[in-house]
């Protein structure tokens, strides 16, 4: 690099001292968006039963309105997805607040049950693409040593999110003092929040992105802002970028195009896929959305109740594993924890539910399956299948995996309340046999990936990347 070049990269590095660094800024960020993404998750499962009740929703309304987000989904996830890659990872995360804001206003507003499910799809289309833009942007940012804290902890934001949603639900609707339309109006302010936020500080393209297009000396300013200290492993970053300079020029349409027919040969993005589609067969989104349906009979307040109970215990358990056990124990054994724990909870509740033991217990069951999912689906998926991705097209291919996984989600979501009204231990049971599946696939064909460079991680089950 010539003398004067570096020079103003030092310059640029100098004028960032007595500031925030960019890694603290981006988790400023990340909390912003992922609390109030964690927030909005809530909202549809908050309301389910008064909206319920104003609309009179049959069974298969309820279904069309629980899955409306996948129509919205399979278009959005690909547009946004191309909008990382082509635009940047910022604009793109500033698009989703915006996203977010317009379906919570459209829900509150809304005069009947399109209305309700038009917004509701547009509210879905922000949360994931904010998700999947987040945790994008921070696996680029964020070193290797520490890259599963500092992107897992997105889980913990959209945790805190959730949390803070369902007590001010019970506190606020539990108690009859605001109806639900007031209650989803709250939620716009957070994207609101998260947009201002990241107007206001200053926030940085991630150095992949800019490497990416050609931008080396501005990638390799960031980098070394986030890097600091950490001389070696820049040097071996830098390393890597040296040799994929020659495929990191301007593309035409056609080699975008070519691209992305051979994403399917990837292995990564393959295994990113399969591990989509076992969390959403773990039947998080089902026994959520569905919670108020599983626990009839218990009353509308002690439901919400059990809710915020269950929801605090999935927040508190994903500190362990957060804090320390997917940067010491690895992505993969904890990924294997947390589809066993999953599984037998559940088969615990069909017991509980089949034995007539009560809806208590059923919820205690309930439960340790949200404390079992914190411990590896849900923090690590975000680490895991993103580091793994392809470079030159990762928020493509990240859109697409997630939305592989969405479709077997949405599948789920789809047939809970049928199974609900076939027997009410059918879903347990259906939920128990998924995640044991899944364990067997995290056993059996997930390499670790733990301490790896970005760079090598997206070679997964090639000699390069069992090398390293």
């Amino acid at each position: 690099m010539p003398p004067n070049e570096r020079s103003s990269l030092l310059g640029q590095e100098k004028c960032h001292k007595g500031f925030l660094g960019t890694v603290e800024i981006a988790r400023l960020v990340t909390f912003a968006s992922s609390f109030s993404e964690g927030w909005e998750v809530s909202i549809f499962a908050l309301i389910l039963v008064p909206v319920t009740h104003e609309f009179e929703l049959t069974t298969n309304q309820l279904v069309l309105l629980a899955s409306m987000p996948m129509a919205a989904g399979i278009a959005g996830y690909l547009f946004m997805g191309w909008c990382m890659d082509m635009v940047g990872r910022k604009p793109t995360i500033i698009a989703s607040y915006a996203i977010c804001f317009m379906g919570c206003s459209l829900m509150a507003t809304a005069t009947n049950i399109y209305a309700l499910g038009a917004g509701r799809g547009v509210l879905a289309l922000g949360i994931r693409s904010g998700v999947m833009s987040v945790s994008v942007y921070m696996s680029e940012l964020s070193p290797a040593g520490s890259r599963g804290t500092l992107v897992s902890i997105e889980e913990v934001y959209i945790n805190v999110g959730n949390l803070c949603a369902t007590f001010a639900a019970w506190i606020l609707m539990g108690s009859e003092i605001i109806t639900w339309r007031a209650y989803v109006s709250i939620g716009a302010c957070a994207p609101a929040l998260a947009l201002f936020c990241i107007l206001l500080l200053p926030v940085p393209e991630s150095p992949r992105y800019l490497q990416m297009w050609g931008h080396q000396a501005e990638a390799e300013a960031i980098l070394r802002r986030v890097l600091i200290g950490k001389e070696e492993e820049i040097q071996r970053v830098l390393l890597h970028w040296k040799e994929e300079e020659a495929t990191m020029m301007q593309k035409t349409w056609n080699d975008h195009l070519e691209q992305l027919k051979a994403l399917p040969g990837h292995l990564g993005f393959r295994l990113a896929s399969y591990c989509w589609i076992a969390r959403g067969g773990s039947g998080l989104v089902v026994v959520g959305t569905y919670f108020g349906l599983l626990m009839k009979g218990m009353g509308h307040e002690a439901t919400l109740r059990w809710y915020a109970i269950g929801t605090l215990g999935k927040t508190l358990a994903l500190i362990p594993p957060v804090w320390w056990l997917i940067d010491s124990y690895g992505r993969r054994a904890m990924f294997i924890v947390s589809a066993l724990a999953c599984g037998g909870s559940m088969a615990a509740a069909a017991a509980m539910q089949l034995s007539g033991a009560g809806l208590t217990a059923v919820a205690i069951c309930i439960l340790l399956y949200f404390m079992s999912f914190s411990l590896g689906y849900g923090p690590v998926v975000w680490v895991y299948c993103f580091e793994i991705l392809p470079h030159q097209q990762r928020g493509r291919a990240a859109t697409i995996s997630m939305l592989l996984g969405d479709i077997g989600s949405g599948m789920l979501l789809i047939s809970g309340p049928y199974l609900i009204e076939l027997h009410a231990v059918l879903p347990y049971v259906v939920l128990a046999a998924t995640n044991l599946l899944a364990a067997g696939f995290f056993f059996s064909k997930c390499p670790e990936t733990t301490g790896m460079l970005l760079e090598r991680a997206s070679h997964v089950g090639t000699p390069p990347h069992r090398d390293v």
